[in-house]
């Protein structure tokens, strides 16, 4: 059965109605038989304005340092934004994402209706409304052409001469006194323009065709009457001059044949979305997600929501991110207000990470572009914050982002931490060119930026000043969330370090560079454990935990990172999991519904399944809505996460992408040269099937499991010769394998295997 879902009732709001997106166009779909409302988006509408460059503030930086390391955290805190502001920040604002247009498409109801079903099917990117007028069927279907980007609509009625319809484009309320637009209509199009003061400027054009009836136009609209079947198609344009662009849109749009697009179409997005299938032994009787959601709400995420709305991350992510294009952004591509929450950015201290979590397991590596290209097109920019703030070479990424990259933030992870994204593109992909051209070169200005900021104290190792461990403050006097040695910020900077050392040792190239940067390594601040044994936030001992906060920065040596395993450090690792519980457990109505898709992550990272479903069901309980988007927090101020925004929280997609991750988790780990199978398997999943798993040994795995009769196939297909250590947690009897190498076996956990370039092996475990 294809994957889908069905609602039971048409939305009332933009943020609960059903997502349509071609990586760069996307629709969202109210549902409506009598009044249809669809808000149309574009990926490149920010409510753009100029970013001027402040002034330096670099020159106070060595008083700020010195009060810092006294201890005056929030003095050092005052002095520098004094010192931002007397800079003259200029215009740093970050331009919000603007919906692009409200089309509203009506129909003639002749009955009350019957047998009304809403569908959206994620093998097809293709939604489907169907109802009953009496006796008569009634259908009407949209898509977003993944290749010609054009919106097609289908009316039809099995009673010839039924449909009588009309089709409208506007700026919504939203728009007055931000924008100037403008309708045009004849028998054939709909143009809709619109204007910024600024002058940037964008439009659509609408062309109705039917078979059967008449079609004319009023005022607003394009009508036809007593037809058989309606076509609705859609171009969309921006920043381009009005007339040449409706001019060519209106040559190309009259040609657009639906079924022609749909089958072109279709076979582009199953490429896309069929690199990956997953059975965990769920339902596949047809159910609404009101009813799943509802049965879920008292007890933990069924098997069926949770295999829904993995592949519901899936859908989004190529619904929002195309090559070519920009990433997806704080809520993918979908929008519907002009003011939305953090301006619907690039939040660079979780957000966007999380993302891009499932992408590469899931072998989506065309999604993964615009995130690279998005982010390399600014580096002038990060140049730029980094001489302007710490007088550094290099690079400094904002916080948060849109459509430039310039900032006042003195946190200095943000590049490292995408860092980490480059970096596993090549581990995934085993593309070399990619290595040496993108990855080796962004490395370079993040360690630049290194050399520079960092300083040595006493004891010879280096001190992290100012720092910044997202978004906490210790629980010390006079506590600032300006401090010292943040456990993320040196995780992060060992991290790219040790990767760039990686890298160039495997191309053979920057000796002279490895040699000092390993010496660099040798510098770095150790770990620490605080007194009740948990992994500590900040590296220094008046720094006390904040346990009562949704971001789990320091455990990234764990994840998103994997520099600490149980293998490699098994005392930090348990400290870790000590930290994990203390967040959970102490500040649980501290979270959100992206720090419980996080924490899930965390909790297959460190194989405990049950925490992780935990957290899963927890984020289903509170934060998803009918249409399956996740929210900041609970809406019914049920006390399960933080109770922002008068019980109306924003829509937030990175949560639907970390769901994605944290089941992909809790199926595979990977590392270079090492895959742990099923490390976070729950009992209610104990027979299943994935296929076209991604890893990190430029390796795809497919895992077929049943734990009652104590067996797992795994198949592997390298892209390179490769030498794998694959760890079995729950242990094994035997293990036998064809088409490799079992080179040794140890602790009956762990085997050794040899594969060729491009060949299937099949690993057969006894368990």
């Amino acid at each position: 059965m294809p994957d889908f879902m069905l609602k039971e009732m048409p939305a009332s709001c933009w943020n609960e109605a059903v997502p349509l997106g071609n990586g760069k166009i996307g629709a969202l779909i109210f549902g409506g038989i009598f009044r249809e409302k669809m808000v149309l988006n574009h990926e490149k509408l920010f409510n753009c304005s100029k970013a001027e460059t402040p002034g330096p503030v670099y020159m106070n930086m060595d008083r700020i340092r010195n009060l810092i390391l006294e201890g005056s955290y929030k003095e050092a805190e005052e002095i520098y934004t004094r010192s931002i502001k007397e800079a003259g920040t200029g215009h740093l604002k970050i331009d919000s994402y603007q919906p692009f247009a409200f089309m509203f498409i009506g129909q003639s109801i002749k009955k009350v209706f019957t047998d009304y079903s809403f569908k959206l099917d994620f093998n097809k990117a293709f939604t489907e409304i169907s109802w009953k007028e009496g006796e008569v069927s009634l259908k009407r279907s949209t898509f977003i052409s993944y290749d010609k980007d054009v919106i097609c609509i289908c009316l039809e009625a099995d009673r010839k001469g039924y449909i009588n319809a009309r089709v409208n484009i506007e700026g919504g309320s939203g728009a007055k006194g931000l924008l100037e637009t403008s309708l045009e209509t004849d028998d054939d199009f709909l143009i809709y323009k619109a204007k910024y003061p600024n002058g940037l400027n964008h439009g659509a054009v609408a062309y109705m065709r039917n078979i059967g009836g008449s079609r004319y136009h009023d005022k607003d609209n394009i009508r036809v009457k007593d037809a058989d079947k309606v076509y609705v198609f859609v171009k969309l344009y921006m920043w381009e001059d009005d007339g040449k662009a409706v001019k060519r849109i209106k040559k190309d749009i009259v040609k657009c044949d639906y079924n022609v697009l749909f089958r072109s179409h279709k076979k582009k997005w199953k490429e896309l979305y069929g690199k990956l299938t997953l059975d965990i032994g769920q339902s596949n009787r047809p159910v609404t997600n009101e009813m799943l959601l509802s049965k879920s709400y008292n007890s933990i995420a069924s098997k069926q929501i949770v295999h829904t709305m993995f592949n519901y991350g899936r859908y989004l992510l190529i619904s929002s991110s195309k090559k070519g294009g920009l990433p997806a952004n704080l809520q993918g591509l979908w929008n519907g207000e002009y003011n939305p929450a953090w301006s619907s950015d690039y939040h660079l201290d979780e957000n966007i990470q999380m993302n891009y979590w499932p992408a590469l397991v899931s072998g989506l590596n065309d999604c993964m572009m615009p995130f690279y290209d998005y982010f390399d097109s600014y580096t002038e920019d990060y140049k730029e914050n980094a001489k302007r703030i710490y007088n550094a070479r290099g690079i400094l990424m904002p916080l948060a982002q849109t459509t430039h990259g310039k900032t006042d933030s003195y946190w200095i992870s943000a590049a490292g931490w995408m860092a980490a994204h480059y970096f596993d593109y090549w581990l995934f992909t085993g593309d070399d060119n990619f290595l040496e051209n993108r990855v080796i070169p962004y490395m370079s200005n993040i360690i630049d930026f290194y050399e520079d900021y960092l300083t040595i104290e006493k004891d010879g190792k280096y001190v992290f000043v100012p720092s910044y461990s997202p978004e906490n403050t210790p629980s010390v006097p006079n506590a600032s969330s300006m401090c010292l040695n943040a456990t993320m910020d040196v995780a992060i900077a060992k991290e790219v370090i040790c990767n760039m050392i990686y890298a160039c040792e495997y191309l053979g190239i920057k000796k002279e560079e490895v040699v000092k940067w390993k010496k660099m390594q040798g510098k770095m601040p150790e770990y620490m454990i605080n007194e009740d044994g948990a992994f500590k936030e900040w590296l220094h001992e008046d720094l006390k935990d904040n346990y009562n906060h949704r971001h789990q920065s320091h455990i990234y040596p764990v994840f998103p990172g994997f520099e600490i395993t149980k293998e490699n450090d098994s005392v930090n690792y348990a400290a870790i999991c000590k930290a994990v519980e203390k967040r959970l457990f102490v500040g649980f109505s501290d979270q959100t519904g992206w720090s419980y898709a996080h924490m899930a992550n965390i909790y297959a990272r460190l194989e405990n399944g049950s925490r992780a479903y935990e957290c899963l069901s927890n984020l289903v309980r509170s934060c998803v809505k009918s249409n399956l988007f996740t929210y900041h927090n609970d809406w019914r101020g049920q006390g399960v996460t933080t109770d922002w925004f008068a019980g109306n929280p924003p829509f937030q997609i990175d949560a639907n992408f970390g769901f994605t991750a944290a089941v992909l988790e809790m199926l595979i780990f990977s590392k270079p040269g090492f895959i742990r199978i099923l490390p976070a398997i729950v009992p209610d999943w104990n027979k299943g099937t994935v296929k076209g798993l991604c890893t990190r040994c430029a390796c795809t795995a497919d895992i077929d499991w049943n734990l009652t009769e104590k067996h797992i196939t795994i198949k592997l297909v390298p892209l390179k010769d490769a030498s794998i250590e694959i760890e079995i947690p729950m242990g094994f009897c035997t293990a036998e394998c064809s088409g490799c190498v079992l080179v040794s076996h140890r602790e009956n956990r762990y085997i050794t295997v040899i594969l060729d370039k491009g060949k299937q092996s099949v690993i057969n475990i006894c368990i």
